[in-house]
């Protein structure tokens, strides 16, 4: 599988990236002047515009495809490949022996691009009370074709291994050696979340399956919460958490890792105060615990099976994840509010009877189990939906103390929300069969 380009096509991006690398220059002789290598979006309108060719690289990359993968390609091997040089602040790129036949590079790059796309696995750690418990109880558990939790046995580590072989990209996966940071073991005693993407991933990250996945993972962490397996409890630490997401890249195939790649302090900090929701005290055992946790791993498992169907799920559940783990209120009361417009938002029916009417009614008749719930769902909705437009279209500056009771409600509400169309999606998928 590749992307076909045309004869025409192949030719003319390697004729303009043969252009354009004498222009390229690099610090101290392994660092890519990245302004230097503007010239290569002249390749880009030699690129299909429309069609299924465009298609694939918004998927595989993003914007600006080839100018991103020829950069990226060319940075990664001079950070891994060249020797640092303090005497020599600035170069040409062509003085280097390797870059000299610029016509060749470029060739090599095109070849490569068009190879695309290459597939990826990405593992990010879950160390909390949950983590433990799963890889005591249950080892591995599969929420899609491409999602799963595992905890890491020796097969695992031999297949996912965590130094490749190139010392710069080694030293660079450890922090250096001087971070404390260790990454040439998996942890043995908890759980990791693990995706397969396609397409192309740098060592910065960026594209798009690097920021897919990613977002794929707020969801899980956001529909978990609403299921009640998580429970998010902010806290505040002296010190920022540093999570970590590996990427390995299948290579002739062997799992070879490329990147370690440190996640926003945000979500790593949120990933911190996530831990497993003990249903107000009931869950009081380990024995209770393992049983809830299989109960409810089933139903995550249904909305990231059908992600077609569940795509305002998904995108819900982010944006949750999100409004739970901020410590911005007015950010978080805003989140929330996207999330019922997510799910229960309607265009068409908006522009008729408003976006707060179509939306309060929706969400009372979806969870109200009652006439009294309903109603005071309504009442609530109401104002939650003032505060929502005063943060957005007036600038409010603050939560008062009743408007952090509201965004307590209103997380409560999403939360309703999603577990009654989960439940949705499994009389479906049961009916289906």
């Amino acid at each position: 599988m590749s992307l076909g380009l045309h004869t025409q096509c192949r030719d003319r991006l390697t004729t303009v990236i043969a252009e354009q690398l004498p222009n390229i220059a690099l610090k101290n002789r392994m660092f890519l002047e990245r302004s230097s290598a503007i010239g290569l979006l002249l390749a880009e309108p030699i690129l299909p515009q429309t069609g299924p060719v465009k298609n694939s690289l918004d998927l595989y990359i993003g914007e600006a495809p080839i100018f991103t993968f020829a950069l990226e390609t060319l940075a990664r091997e001079l950070y891994e490949n060249q020797k640092y040089d303090a005497q020599t602040p600035s170069m040409k790129l062509i003085n280097l022996n390797e870059y000299q036949d610029s016509a060749s590079v470029a060739k090599r790059l095109v070849h490569d691009f068009e190879s695309l796309p290459w597939k990826y696995t990405l593992t990010i750690k879950l160390d909390n009370d949950f983590a433990k418990l799963f890889g005591q109880a249950v080892k591995e558990y599969r929420i899609s074709d491409s999602l799963k939790l595992v905890t890491p046995d020796d097969s695992f580590a031999e297949r996912f291994p965590l130094q490749s072989g190139i010392k710069e990209r080694d030293h660079s996966l450890s922090g250096g050696l001087l971070l404390g940071f260790e990454s040439r073991t998996w942890d043995k005693n908890t759980t990791y979340f693990q995706a397969n993407a396609t397409g192309f991933i740098s060592m910065y990250g960026g594209t798009t399956p690097f920021e897919d996945t990613i977002s794929l993972f707020k969801s899980f962490c956001g529909i978990s919460i609403a299921l009640r397996l998580f429970k998010a409890t902010v806290t505040h630490r002296a010190f920022p958490s540093k999570a970590n997401c590996f990427v390995h890249r299948n290579v002739d195939n062997a799992w070879v890792i490329e990147s370690r790649h440190e996640m926003e302090a945000i979500l790593s900090d949120a990933l911190q105060d996530l831990t497993l929701h003990d249903l107000e005290g009931r869950l009081d055992t380990d024995s209770k615990k393992t049983e809830w946790i299989k109960s409810v791993l089933p139903r995550i498992r249904c909305v990231f099976s059908n992600q077609e169907k569940a795509r305002k799920l998904i995108l819900g559940g982010q944006w949750l994840f999100e409004s739970c783990c901020g410590k911005d209120e007015l950010l978080s009361f805003v989140q929330a509010a996207v999330v019922m417009e997510i799910l229960l938002g309607e265009k068409t029916v908006s522009d008729l009877m408003g976006l707060g009417e179509l939306l309060r009614n929706r969400c009372a008749y979806l969870i109200g189990r009652s006439h009294k719930e309903r109603e005071e769902t309504l009442s609530d909705f109401e104002e939650i939906y003032d505060v929502r437009s005063k943060i957005v279209h007036s600038g409010k500056s603050r939560l008062n103390m009743h408007e952090r009771s509201l965004l307590s409600k209103l997380q409560w509400m999403c939360r309703r929300v999603i577990q009654e169309e989960v439940t949705r999606l499994e009389e479906d998928e049961k009916e289906e069969k």
